[in-house]
This record gives C-alpha cells, structure tokens and sequence, in this order.
C-alpha cells in the first residue's frame, strides 16, 4: 500500500494555553529564529503535568543545566505520576549498579493496553505463530499500535539528549495540537533517556566541576562506562556491556518497529539513517526503502521549516551491524541514527565550521553557517523537531510500518529455502566444547533458536573453494548483491558429511535468522568496492574469532535431521574421569581454560612443553598439570 503524507500543519492548538515563561526562555536561549521550530517554540501548559523546569530549574537545554540520571528519572516518574499517558518501566542495571529506564508515552487507551498490544506484535515478530498466514497478519495489523523507541546519550561527552527526551515526553503528555495527537493516538513513543548512565554522571560530575572553576581548562573523562568509552556503540553483536543487553532485552520484549539512537557531532542535523554504500548484506530489502522512505522525509519537513544543516546521506554506510540502533535492523526493525551538532556540555559558545561541513553538495542543499553561536537548547531544538517529524510520519503510516515489520520476519523465516542459507551447523565433535557453547549462548542472548541433533545426519556442503581474487569479488557483486554474500564462488566440487549427535544447529526458517546469519557468515568487502573508506569494521566472521567450527549449510535437508529445540543455556559438558591428586587438562585452544587459573588460585600449576599420554588418553603441548586441588 501506498504511504501516506503527513497532512497535519505543525504548531499549537490556538486553544490550548501556553507556558509564558517557560516558552520566552526557550525563545531566550534559542540564538537565532531559524534555529527552532513551529514544533518546539512553544510550550504547551498544563495545571497537573510538571515541566523539566520542576526539576531542572530552569527549560531543558538551559545554559548550564545538565542533569544526573536520577534527575532525569526522577522528572520521568513525576511525568508518570501526573499523567495517564506515561509509564516509566525499570530495564535493568549498569556494571556500577545504575539504573536504566525506559518510559512509554501514548494516548490513555493505548498506555493502558501495553501488554494487549504487545502480544499482538509478539506475534507480527513470529508469523510461524499465525502459520504464515497474510490475513491473519492483515487483522492484527489493524488492531495494533506501532512502537517507536529512542535511546539518548549512548557517548557521555554527547550531552543533551536527556534535556531534549525529558521535553519531548511532556510535549507527548500534554499538547493537545492536532500534529501531536495524532502523534499520540497511533503511536507507542518509548523512551530511554540515558544509555550509558555511569558515564553520564561522570560526565555531569565533571562539568559541574567546569562550572566551579571558571577559565580553567577541564579534562575529558577516560573511560564512560566501566572501561570502555566511545566503543560501547561497538557492542551490539558481541553484547559484553550491561546497556547493550539491556537495550537488547528491551527491544526484544517490546518488538518496536523502530530503535533511534540519538548522537551529537555534526552540524546541525545529520539524519544517517539513509547511509552510504556499502549496505549490510544481510539485511531485506524492504528495510533499504524504509530508510529512504524516512530519512529525505526528515530532510524535507525540516527544510520547509528553514531549520538549516539538515541533511541524510553523507560518510556512514551502513555494513557494520555493531551499533545500538542495528539491533532493529538485525532484528527486523528499522535503525536510526541522529548526530546534532553538541557543545559537549550545557554552555552556549561560538562555533566556527570547516568548509567541507559548511559546503553545498547534492545531498545538502542548505548547509550549516560558517560561523554562528550555538547553544544547547539549539540542539534540544534540533532533536525534538527532527523526532517530532519521523513520529508524524510513522503514526500517519502505522499500518505502513507495522506490515513491513511482518514482512521482514516473514522472509526471515522463508530465507531458508529462498535464498538460503538452510542453517548454521556447530558440529559435536568439536574439540572446544568451552567456545562453541559460549558462541551458542551469545546467539540466545540475540533470540536466536538453537536446535541439538538427537541422531547422526548427513548433508552436502561445498568442497574446498580457491581464493578469490578481490577484483573478482568486485566485478561479480560480492559484497551481497545476489544475496549470497559471495560466499559459495569458485566451489569446483560438492561433498558430503556426517555430524554425529549431539551437533548443533541455528535454523534459518526461524524470525531472527538475519542476526546469526549477520554474525556467522563471511565479509567480503574490498578496497575495489564503491565506497573505498569503509567506515567502521570490515569483517567480524565470529566463528573465526572465536576459533570454533562453524559450517554454513546450504542443503535444506539440514532442515530435517532428528533434533530437538535447546530450552535453557548452551553448555559445555564436562566432569572428572578416573582418581588421584594430580589432575590433567587437554590444552584445546578454548578461551575459557584461562579461567582455571584465577579459579583456582592457591593451586599448582604446570603446563606441558611436549605432548604426553596418561591413562590410556594423549594430551596436546600445553596441557594443564594442577596439584593442590580437591576432588569436588
């Protein structure tokens, strides 16, 4: 079907009254008109609804206003308290014991049938539940309401997204503008306000201290979270911190159709959501036209606005599914990105460009200024315009989005058969049992399915392939433009093999194949492909790096081997055969023998510079030799 424009003027309800006071400070410290919006130049007033200014102080994006987390969650939960409109859900917590929020913002009927609506997307997200059936899926597109999920403040030194989604959820909550309504009325706005909340409050601590200590120069923080800084963007597919899984879980358990993350360091609103070349290969298509769909939408509205610096396209591709936002894209959804152009804290300052961020290209019609004196609540303005305009457009094409949402996890489930591959297979006998489970489990963490063989099966792989040349792979499109990745060139012969029970199998007829198949696959990517500057990583093959044997099957026979569905974690089997005290580890290259040492600490231990036999079994160079340790 046909998507609909949005056909609602933006600006208040002449009806509705105002905040005098906290709409002349947002005028105030906005420093220029054209740097605002008929969406956000106002605040609508409300006798029951707190403001941000109950808790900051002073409006969001006030000169030297940056809010701790609890803050932010405290006016959340406020917001909550005085509206039926508002739920505030606790998500989970940070490596230093920090909460993580998520708050959900939509009309009266639709905050108080969440759960009702969640179980009808739940079943969008899994058509095998309705078997594949289109008009079955038609009925439940009818009766249910989209999700849009934003996330803010992923980089610490990136600071205004709490102010501009604290705003941004009483505007929710409150206008009663026709543009919002609608807004509200066919839409699930879910917030998390801040994502990286241990650096979050370091990076408050440290500009208050700033605040304190007028003209001199004030550090930048050297790590965010717990050890890790600009790289907790980087997790998504590896999911080691506590916010990934955590948004994640969230994702999982909502099924939005959309995750936008929100960053700052472009003027003045770079919309990545379109990308550059490379794409992902393993994404649907679909997904390719919803970001055009959404993003020069973006562009548009705003231009007509006379916001200036808008603009999509640009440096980032979208091949690297590492981020926070690909995690809808992986998962079905549809991933966004915001960078606005931040003061890395709440002062108002003059900002001079450089003439590639200022110049005029196809892409960027009406570019950002030069020179002009920027302030926070320009960005907050930014934000919220930018937001405020995609919910628009999401709302008026509920249906739109939510029959793509099907769709996507239609053809995952289909991709089996169409255009493969048939399953990921973990063969039992491989000889690090430690690495193969930890694999398996990260896949679960994904909400991949894992199947265990209960019988020996037998499939035709590919025989041994030559290399491949990277102009080769250039020359024929392989970097997925068949949809095989370039995965299966120069095989000269097939063969077959036999897995032994107790193998393991990912499924690709199953929602969330395009995760695993994302992380399991091959990369194949060359200096010859059209974007030579790849943006982020090139390769991640997680098999490779986690040296453990994975075999991309094609065959769908793999498909009806004997087997049975894994209900709890993967693990590793292990246990201790024969007696005495002096007890003997075969050294297999699995990482997690490392743990032994620091399990045992008071132990002896030894490792073999030779191999060896001992009771009838031959252990390789390397081998643990441990003494000191008790039987249990």
């Amino acid at each position: 079907l046909a998507q609909n424009p949005v056909n609602i003027k933006p600006g208040r309800d002449p009806k509705q009254p105002i905040d005098e006071d906290y709409t002349r400070k947002i005028r105030e410290y906005t420093t220029q008109p054209f740097f605002n919006s008929p969406l956000t130049d106002y605040l609508p007033a409300s006798a029951k609804v707190p403001t941000p200014k109950a808790v900051l102080g002073d409006v969001a994006g006030a000169p030297g206003k940056l809010p701790y987390s609890h803050e932010v969650y405290r006016y959340m939960r406020m917001l909550e308290a005085a509206s039926p409109r508002v739920k505030v859900f606790s998500i989970g917590k940070t490596e230093e014991d920090r909460e993580m929020i998520a708050v959900a913002v939509s009309s009266e009927a639709n905050i108080a049938k969440l759960e009702e609506n969640r179980a009808r997307l739940t079943k969008l997200a899994d058509p095998r539940t309705i078997n594949l059936n289109d008009d079955e899926a038609e009925k439940l597109i009818a009766d249910t309401v989209p999700i849009y999920y934003l996330t803010g403040t992923i980089h610490s030194p990136e600071t205004g997204s709490p102010t501009a989604l604290m705003e941004m959820a009483y505007r929710l909550a409150v206008d009663e503008s026709a543009y919002i309504k609608n807004i509200r009325d066919n839409a699930i706005t879910l917030i998390t306000p801040v994502v990286e909340v241990d650096g979050r409050d370091r990076q408050v601590d440290v500009y208050n201290w700033h605040l304190a200590n007028p003209g001199k120069n004030w550090p930048n923080l050297v790590y965010w979270g717990k050890y890790v800084a600009h790289d907790n963007n980087r997790d998504s597919m590896a999911l080691s911190l506590a916010l990934t899984r955590n948004v994640l879980n969230t994702y999982l358990r909502w099924k939005p159709q959309v995750l936008h993350d929100l960053h700052e360091s472009v003027a003045y609103l770079y919309d990545n959501t379109v990308g550059a070349e490379p794409y992902n290969a393993w994404l649907d298509p679909i997904l390719t036209n919803e970001w055009h769909f959404i993003g020069w939408n973006n562009v548009g509205e705003m231009t007509r606005m006379g916001m200036p610096g808008v603009f999509t396209y640009g440096t980032f591709d979208t091949w690297s599914p590492s981020y926070l936002m690909f995690i809808a894209a992986s998962h079905n959804g549809i991933s966004r990105l915001y960078e606005t152009f931040g003061n890395g804290g709440a002062d108002t300052v003059e900002r001079t460009l450089s003439p590639n961020e200022y110049s005029r290209t196809w892409y960027k019609q009406n570019p950002p200024l030069p020179k002009t004196v920027w302030s926070q609540r320009n960005n907050n303005n930014y934000q919220q315009t930018g937001i405020l305009v995609s919910l628009a457009q999401f709302a008026s094409n509920r249906q739109y989005f939510l029959r793509n949402f099907y769709l996507k996890s239609k053809n995952s489930i289909l991709k089996a058969k169409v255009s493969g591959p048939a399953a990921y297979i973990f063969p039992g006998d491989d000889p690090r049992p430690g690495g193969q489970a930890e694999l398996l489990r990260l896949l679960q963490l994904q909400g991949c399915e894992v199947h265990r063989a209960t019988a020996p099966f037998t499939i035709t792989v590919p025989g041994k392939k030559k290399p491949t040349r990277p102009s080769e792979v250039a020359a024929s499109g392989g970097n997925g433009s068949d949809g095989s990745n370039g995965s299966d060139r120069k095989r000269d012969n097939v063969e077959t093999r036999t897995f032994p029970a107790g193998t393991y199998l990912v499924r690709m007829d199953q929602p969330y194949s395009r995760i695993a198949d994302m992380m399991l696959d091959y990369q194949y990517w060359s200096p010859n492909d059209p974007q030579r500057s790849i943006y982020d990583d090139t390769a991640w093959t997680f098999g490779e790096l986690g040296n453990v044997q994975v075999v991309r099957a094609t065959d769908v026979v793999a498909l009806e081997a004997a087997m049975e569905k894994v209900t709890g974690e993967v693990k590793a089997a292990g246990g201790v055969s024969g007696s005495g005290s002096v007890f003997l580890v075969n050294h297999n290259a699995d990482n997690a023998l490392v743990t032994l040492r620091y399990r045992f600490k008071d132990a002896q231990f030894d490792a073999a510079e030779e191999s060896f036999e001992a009771a009838g079994t031959k252990f390789n160079r390397g081998s643990l030799v441990i003494r000191g340790v008790g039987q249990n």
